[in-house]
């Protein structure tokens, strides 16, 4: 078991050491069962969960990272990415340890795979946060380069709190969390999301550690829109995995069915990181996967991860007129009239 002190502190009592707000108690035992993410870890006393940011204490249920933020910027919302959610604006951005999946080509590794480490940890107080986004004059706050399910119960306090100050708020997840936690963060302010699709059931089970498949992203997509919540759906593509026609068309029809037809698409190139190291995704293959989702009806798909694309540019799915253009992560021209298309009238569909 893991001792309760740490050089005579204890570790409830450490900065960045909180209650667990969604625990499932089990009966006669103390063990718990966290209820943020999909994977519903069953906790033993001195235990972790699969995140290891969820410690058991006697039976009681901690979050070691309240306010462990590690990184913190400001970025354009077209890095997230999020192209239809405050178009040209920046985001004071922020992330904290570790994540719920093992991804093995994960780009953000070094953090993905980092342990909480309370004793050394810096607690980041929200108000500080909600500082530095206005002091850059970002448009809200947003939590990404990890999962960010891993700061949920810091986000459920830091949304409320910029959202009284008039800032956005957004999370660039795996879209792995229960309905529960995706109802406390709408309810404290969560405005955007994008989702990271990693591909079929067996992508996630195999490559991922995630055993109940693809369907709990999906759901999330799915219910975060009924709650207004603004969604966009990113792909990653990865190299004799998910580069064929069939597989990129499960994408396209799930898709449809739980984000629809207006919700962008990203199809993102993968590159060698962490445990892969099969060669860049093939830009003609994404090219013919965009093609596939616009045939299909899918209005708004973009091409990522490939500096200078047309593809990464909005055109008008009414006329074809370009719309938005990009480059190099952030938006270059904006060519419409008040996010109308000069040519024919179309209204995109952003929140700006």
């Amino acid at each position: 078991m893991e001792e309760q002190a740490i050089e005579g502190r204890k570790i409830a009592e450490l900065p960045t050491v909180h209650k667990a707000y969604l625990v499932e108690q089990s009966y006669g035992t103390l063990t718990v069962r966290c209820g943020v993410c999909r994977q519903h870890c069953e906790i033993e006393p001195g235990g972790r969960g699969i995140c290891q940011t969820r410690l058991n204490l006697e039976g009681q249920l901690y979050t070691l990272t309240y306010g462990d933020v590690i990184a913190c910027e400001s970025r354009p919302v077209e890095m997230k990415p999020l192209f239809h959610y405050h178009p040209g604006k920046t985001m004071l951005t922020i992330s904290s340890p570790s994540c719920n999946l093992e991804c093995r080509w994960c780009q953000n590794h070094v953090q993905s795979c980092a342990a909480p480490r309370p004793l050394v940890a810096r607690h980041v107080p929200m108000r500080d946060v909600v500082a530095a986004a206005r002091a850059n004059d970002d448009v809200g706050v947003c939590v990404s380069f990890t999962e960010p399910l891993m700061l949920f119960e810091y986000c459920l306090g830091l949304f409320r709190e910029a959202g009284a100050g008039g800032l956005s708020c957004a999370f660039v997840s795996n879209g792995y969390m229960t309905s529960d936690a995706l109802h406390m963060l709408v309810r404290a302010g969560l405005d955007a999301m994008n989702v990271d699709i990693k591909g079929s059931d067996d992508v996630y089970r195999e490559y991922c550690g995630a055993s109940a498949g693809a369907l709990p992203a999906w759901e999330t997509v799915s219910n975060s829109l009924e709650m207004g919540v603004h969604v966009e759906v990113v792909h990653l593509v990865v190299t004799g995995l998910n580069d064929s026609d069939e597989s990129f068309g499960e994408i396209v029809a799930r898709h449809l069915e739980y984000a629809g037809p207006d919700v962008p698409l990203h199809i993102n190139a993968y590159f060698p990181e962490h445990d892969f190291d099969a060669p860049p995704t093939s830009v003609e293959f994404l090219e013919r996967a965009h093609g596939m989702a616009r045939d299909a009806g899918i209005k708004f798909a973009y091409v990522g991860n490939v500096e200078g694309h047309r593809l990464a540019n909005t055109y008008c799915p009414q006329c074809g007129e370009l719309m938005l253009e990009r480059w190099g992560g952030k938006l270059e021209r904006d060519l419409t009239d008040g996010f109308k298309c000069v040519s024919c009238g179309f209204a995109l569909p952003v929140v700006a």
